[in-house]
């Protein structure tokens, strides 16, 4: 949440402070006879705005705004006479800790039209962030929005006015305009708008369950923070809010292998479970190594032990099986032996091989060229080729594998 006053205590004392209610200082006068003084009491209100100064002064408050509400009950008060009580309530309100006072004070004052125009956003804000404290959504974002007609690049309220459409339940909204502070942050600092923002969007859009905005949310999040945690992050929601069958969740949990996203047993044992159950040995084989050099794996449970077996004792027939299966793919009426072969290399980290092979597949038809045009694009994304990665993997449109693919291509585009 905000700063509460932000700039609003020193005005209102600096206001509130020695004579400037009553005249000007005799030696000003004398050196500016023909200066107008800055504020023009009339004469019913005047002596009551000096007696309730005098009175907050020494911190009788009840008595100031006692005489602060004659001043302002009298009909021919002008407009210096409503900003002057509206600033000497804001005094009271600060000083008895009564927010709907210095609400009410700023809201005279700024009717008045008397405060000048470097300070409205000040007062305007803090309109807002006392609405805000106690609860009134509506009227907070209604003053924001003011504040923003006049600071239109202050990312810090977008944000707060992200988080009052939220609680109005206008996701969609607060995701925008979240997004809008990210990157009016970005394009007024040239830093990087803070991490939690991004994350921030990214939760709203997963709670209330927005494919598109869930979408622009994660892509913004590992664009800009591309840790581990937060790839784990954005492939579990991808995973869980898409359909996806075996094949491309297998490439969803490479991705997380390669940007160092698994975490914990269970995402080493499923990605390696799947692999062997997909006839991939070699990859489940440095998949349950990885887990285990990582202390994710232990080798002494049971289910563990029983996958590494299965893996190790698969191994040696698939490495031996790849020269006859290549020379089978060449000769086959169709593409699928060498989509097959493609991912063998794949998994033994042979991407050159896997490449040929899956260009073999595209070339001979009878295979879906969104799976292999994402595997040759995870190929030359792992093997460095970033041009390459990334025409393969703008070539797959389907969905959920276009949304898969546009993460491998960030994953590629950062890689040293």
């Amino acid at each position: 949440m905000m700063t509460r006053w932000t700039g609003l205590t020193a005005i209102a004392l600096l206001l509130a402070a020695g004579s400037v209610v009553v005249t000007a200082p005799a030696d000003a006068q004398r050196q500016q006879k023909t200066a107008a003084p800055k504020f023009k009491f009339s004469k019913e209100v005047q002596p009551l705005l000096a007696q309730a100064q005098q009175a907050q002064q020494a911190n009788d408050h009840a008595t100031a705004i006692g005489l602060l509400n004659q001043a302002d009950a009298i009909p021919t008060k002008n407009a210096d006479d409503s900003y002057m009580i509206g600033m000497l309530r804001i005094n009271s309100g600060l000083g008895t800790q009564d927010n709907a006072l210095i609400e009410a004070g700023i809201e005279q004052a700024l009717a008045s039209g008397r405060v000048a125009p470097e300070d409205q956003p000040k007062f305007i804000r803090n309109l807002g962030s006392l609405a805000l404290q106690r609860g009134d959504m509506a009227k907070a974002a209604q003053q924001f929005e003011r504040y923003l007609a006049i600071n239109p690049n202050d990312a810090d309220v977008m944000a707060e006015i992200a988080e009052l459409h939220r609680r109005a339940n206008d996701n969609r909204r607060a995701v925008a305009t979240l997004q809008q502070a990210i990157a009016t942050k970005e394009r007024t600092s040239g830093t990087k708008a803070d991490e939690t923002w991004y994350r921030r969007a990214l939760a709203i859009a997963y709670d209330a369950n927005m494919p598109a905005e869930i979408a622009s949310a994660s892509e913004a999040l590992v664009k800009a923070y591309p840790n581990s945690t937060n790839w784990r992050d954005v492939l579990l929601i991808f995973r869980e809010t898409s359909k996806l069958d075996d094949q491309t969740n297998l490439d969803a949990l490479r991705l997380a292998r390669a940007a160092s996203a698994l975490a914990g047993e269970r995402d080493f044992f499923e990605y390696a479970e799947t692999a062997v159950m997909r006839g991939l040995p070699g990859e489940a084989k440095a998949v349950i190594d990885e887990g285990v050099a990582a202390g994710a794996l232990q080798l002494s449970k049971p289910v563990i032990r029983e996958l590494n077996t299965a893996a190790n004792s698969r191994l040696p027939a698939d490495k031996a099986s790849l020269p006859a299966s290549e020379k089978e793919a060449r000769t086959a009426k169709n593409g699928r032996v060498a989509l097959g072969t493609g991912d063998a290399f794949l998994g033994y980290s042979q991407y050159d091989k896997a490449v040929e092979m899956y260009r073999l597949a595209l070339e001979k038809g009878g295979v879906d060229a969104d799976v292999v045009n994402t595997r040759i694009g995870i190929a030359l994304a792992r093997k460095g080729d970033k041009a390459g990665a990334e025409a393969a993997l703008a070539a797959v449109k389907g969905a959920p594998r276009a949304q898969l693919a546009r993460y491998w291509q960030i994953w590629s585009s950062q890689r040293g």
